[in-house]
């Protein structure tokens, strides 16, 4: 068939107003996805309703449904999120340095500076929800270690929860004390002695109103009562709070002041006599960070009290100010002022923007400081020289000496943590997580003072994520350069981070598009630098190609240099756009990646023209595009050669280049209406799916509702079938399962191909253009199941930025009844298949990763610790007597005797000793990581199982 032919015979339109039976058959089932429901979907909508804080299917939502209805909800389980974001927040070293913890946004992560692996996973339920099943977001503003047993930590939660963990089992997270506080802003903790008796005292800052806090003191008996002892109270901006020398100094920041408190009695007899002498003083700039350096000296009594206290201030403005001795530039007690005027500081400035962490080193003959400059930066405090550990990957959030001053741990706002020799700078542990864009409760110290640029407040474009076929544990997410450098602009993502899943560990970054992470990233205005977007990704067949497309188009404030005639600065900067199709040649051993091909302009008219989809083809090494020109062209590898002669490399082995195979142009459906020329000037979509056996591209473009889809042979080209009014608004997605197509826009339609029949629809809530980015389709061939997934509407534009939540529907392509609607108390920004499993991997926006199972299948790659033998559905049952009788098939008592009788003994000459391989144990111990591994019953039945194995004789 002529693909440039008239197509017009070719057309069947699906509307329902043609066909009776097809309008009822459409829209006979209305999604548990849509707002105006009636009836009984209306009472299944409300039945549905997630409400369980641990997100799980309520009884209630089966028992509205019929009885095949409620097994098929039931047999779908969602697990309890792994992963999540790195809190602002000075990790924490344990006594010894075998261990760090870190604090999450719901969990709180023991890792072992040995070898870098999670060792426990603390959950901490943080996400709960009010009267109105509205969920309440409540994030973790302080994690410190117990001064009294430190064994433990106390984790202060913002609405006023306040958890004493055992760090080295886990116990007490269940258990949290509750205090009376609008909002907690920050907490520090020190060992008082009281009465006699140390113990543990927090200092709470609390928040009174926009502009004033007070400070509270508790200990565990006050924190049972929730009755503490007020300190202090300032009408300022507060910012932090920090102690030393077991309470006897406290420093409370405001934003441009500092109040020191200094305990009146030596030993208070309780915590209500608990009193501070408090003195402020102003600072030169905004305070962004600070740490405290204090020394002690004996009484005469034997005991200690407070000598000298050094400050460190880090401002927003990139200055840091040094308080040597500030003490003795403090009033006396008898002065009757709290005002201490204006204290003389020593000033080093090298840092561009704000300090986002300074501190002392163990002997204080040093500063240690980091910011957005991805440079670790180390003054020497009496001659003020430099010292740099440059080129970071991200802007360093958190800085923090070891007990033994052996190392510092360096928390960077990419999700990542490591650790470093203070001896050869070297990391010698390292954590990561995954480094999509996320957006925090607690502000970014950026935010301090007003910029030339406003940061991103929504989260407005999916996670482009892809799964390895040849390694299935290892997804590949396209990620920026750090928070700092995605907020600052536009969500750009150059880098390509690869992620095991096994392991839940970051392996290595690439960057896949032009980056500026550390140098000349700024503008002469101050702006930071527009990087490039990774749009698409995906794999080939076998594994061994990847193929990415990113585009880059200059900001508007930039386009007054190039403004010409009667366009407009987005005209002109569309013409600058730049669209790359890229493909990668990965390495069989290292994982190595390299940029085999790059076409610039792969679909274009008389600019570049955006793409819109990439398909790979499931049978060969060959993939399709599609784009705003009206094309689709198929990309496959060919020999390269040189002189005639075909290329190879160092080793050998051919090389390759690709070249477009075939270009396809597409019909454009065109309304025969009033509105035909609205039609031509609307932006157009299109999306692409290969078919199971490769044999047919299907592609959709067109306008909006006026889209058509084309059955492409994949060997001529030809069409094979064209279809219409199968989209409703813009095309958002498009994928092939077995004869089905389930094609997804304002409504979600699942279409029989071969027995051309609409077999069920799906009609989306309504939601805002942002929101309709985020709606995703996934499909998983092994078990046949479809995941949708589509922001929750109807919220304000606060909740829409920051409090955003999404819908996850999964069914099958055979049933209209959805297996599993469940609600998240984040945004999903990506949801694939599950590698080797017949469930789905979802990302949401807090950086966490869940796993969606069908029936009793679990996820080993992605159990949490908590999940490990307390599942009641998946735990084994001890057998009662009853279920201990015979079996058909089993053999009786006096059959086995009989058999006995036959078993021959084998000589012992004959027997050998078991002999096993190493792969084969490292098969069993390797399987998951120490928090994930089964329990030790099963591992040593698996050992056991290699070196009982008869051998096989000769």
């Amino acid at each position: 068939m002529d693909t440039n032919g008239d197509t017009a015979s070719l057309k069947r339109k699906r509307e329902p107003k043609d066909d009776p039976a097809l309008s009822q058959k459409k829209h006979r089932r209305k999604s548990k996805l849509q707002g105006n429901a009636t009836g009984e979907d209306a009472s299944n909508d409300a039945a549905l309703q997630q409400t369980d804080d641990d997100l799980e299917l309520l009884d209630a939502s089966s028992q509205s449904l019929s009885g095949p209805v409620r097994e098929r909800v039931a047999s779908w389980k969602l697990s309890k999120p792994m992963g999540g974001r790195m809190l602002d927040i000075d990790p924490v070293f344990s006594p010894d340095e075998r261990h760090l913890i870190i604090p999450y946004n719901t969990s709180i992560q023991v890792y072992s500076t040995e070898d870098s692996l999670l060792v426990r996973r603390i959950a901490l339920p943080l996400t709960r929800t009010d009267g109105e099943n509205e969920f309440v977001s409540a994030h973790i503003v302080a994690a410190v270690l117990s001064k009294c047993d430190t064994d433990y930590v106390w984790v202060a939660c913002s609405d006023g929860r306040i958890w004493h963990i055992n760090w080295t089992s886990g116990s007490g997270a269940d258990t949290p004390f509750r205090i009376e506080a609008k909002k907690v802003l920050d907490v520090t903790v020190d060992a008082v002695e009281l009465g006699g008796k140390s113990e543990d005292v927090l200092l709470v800052l609390q928040r009174l109103t926009k502009g004033s806090a007070q400070v509270v003191a508790y200990n565990t008996k006050a924190l049972s009562a929730r009755t503490g002892k007020l300190v202090h109270t300032y009408d300022e901006s507060p910012q932090l709070l920090r102690s030393v020398a077991g309470g006897r100094c406290v420093v409370a920041a405001a934003k441009g002041t500092l109040h020191i408190g200094l305990l009146k009695a030596k030993k208070p007899a309780s915590l209500d006599d608990l009193a501070y002498r408090f003195h402020c003083f102003d600072v030169p700039d905004v305070v962004s960070c600070l740490d405290i350096r204090h020394t002690l000296r004996t009484t005469k009594k034997g005991g200690f009290e407070l000598q000298s206290v050094d400050l460190a201030v880090g401002c927003a403005r990139g200055a840091i100010y040094v308080y040597h001795d500030l003490l003795s530039k403090l009033p006396g007690e008898g002065s009757g002022s709290s005002k201490a005027g204006m204290i003389q500081p020593k000033k080093y400035h090298w840092h561009r923007r704000a300090v986002h962490s300074v501190k002392w080193s163990l002997d204080g003959n040093y500063l240690i400081s980091g910011g957005y400059e991805t440079v670790l930066v180390l003054w020497q405090v009496d001659t003020g020289r430099l010292d740099f550990l440059p080129h970071l990957s991200a802007t360093i959030e958190n800085i923090v000496v070891s007990p033994r001053g052996s190392s510092y741990a360096v928390h960077l706002d990419d999700n990542s943590t490591m650790i470093l020799s203070t001896a050869e700078m070297k990391p010698t542990t390292y954590v990561s997580g995954i480094q999509s864009l996320v957006l925090g409760d607690r502000p970014s110290k950026e935010s301090l003072i007003r910029r030339v640029w406003r940061p991103a407040d929504e989260i407005a474009t999916p996670l482009i994520a892809a799964v390895n076929p040849q390694s299935p544990s290892q997804m590949f997410l396209c990620v920026g350069n750090g928070q700092q450098a995605s907020l600052g602009a536009s969500s750009s993502t150059p880098l390509l981070q690869v992620f095991d899943i096994s392991s839940f560990h970051g392996v290595t970054k690439h960057a896949i598009a032009r980056t500026n992470p550390t140098d000349a990233n700024i503008t002469s205005e101050g702006v930071p630098v527009t990087e490039p977007t990774a749009t698409k990704l995906a794999f080939s067949r076998d594994g061994k190609w990847l193929v990415s497309v990113d585009e880059w188009q200059p900001p508007e404030r930039d386009a007054d240099a190039f403004l010409t005639g009667s366009k407009t600065p987005a005209e002109a900067c569309l013409e600058r756009r730049e669209i790359y199709l890229k493909f990668w040649e990965i390495g069989a051993e290292d994982q190595s990646f390299q940029l085999v091909t790059r076409i610039n302009d792969a679909h274009h008219t008389d600019r570049t023209e955006p793409i819109f989809d990439l398909a790979s083809d499931p049978t060969s090494s060959q993939f399709a595009t599609i784009g705003n020109d009206g094309t689709v062209r198929f990309w496959a590898p060919r020999m390269r050669k040189r002189d005639g002669l075909a290329a190879t490399g160092p080793d050998g082995e051919p090389l390759r280049s690709w070249v477009c195979s075939r270009t396809v142009s597409l019909p454009v459906y065109e309304q025969q209406d009033d509105s035909v020329e609205a039609a031509k000037n609307a932006p157009r979509s299109g999306a692409i799916t290969f078919s199971e056996d490769g044999s047919i591209l299907f592609a959709a473009f067109g306008p909006p509702s006026g889209a058509l889809v084309v059955a492409i042979d994949t060997e001529t080209g030809a069409f094979r079938d064209v279809v219409s009014g199968m989209f409703k608004g813009e095309i958002r997605a498009m994928k092939s399962l077995g004869s089905s197509l389930i094609m997804l826009s304002e409504d979600l339609v699942v279409y029989d191909i071969v027995s051309d029949e609409l077999l069920y629809s799906y009609a989306l809530k309504e939601t805002s253009e942002a929101a309709k980015r985020l709606t995703q389709l996934a499909v998983n061939y092994d078990s046949r199941s479809v995941a949708l997934v589509a922001p929750v509407p109807n919220q304000t534009q606060e909740k829409l930025k920051r409090g955003a939540r999404s819908e996850l529907v999964v069914f099958s392509v055979e049933e209209d009844e959805p297996r599993l609607i469940t609600t998240f108390p984040q945004l999903i920004t990506s949801v694939s298949a599950a590698p080797s499993s017949s469930g789905f991997i979802v990302v949401d926006s807090a950086a966490q990763i869940w796993s969606v199972t069908e029936g009793a299948e679990q996820a080993p790659l992605l159990q949490p610790l908590a999940d490990l033998g307390v599942d009641d559905s998946a735990a084994a049952e001890e057998p009662t007597p009853d279920e201990l009788q015979l079996q058909e098939g089993d053999a009786s008592d006096e059959e086995m005797e009989d058999a006995d009788q036959d078993v021959e003994v084998e000589d012992e000459d004959d027997t050998h000793a078991a002999v096993v391989a190493p792969q084969r144990l490292a098969e069993i111990f390797n399987a998951a990581p120490a928090f994930a591994m089964p329990p030790i019953e099963d591992i040593f039945y698996q050992v056991a199982g290699l070196f009982s194995t008869k051998p096989v004789n000769a």
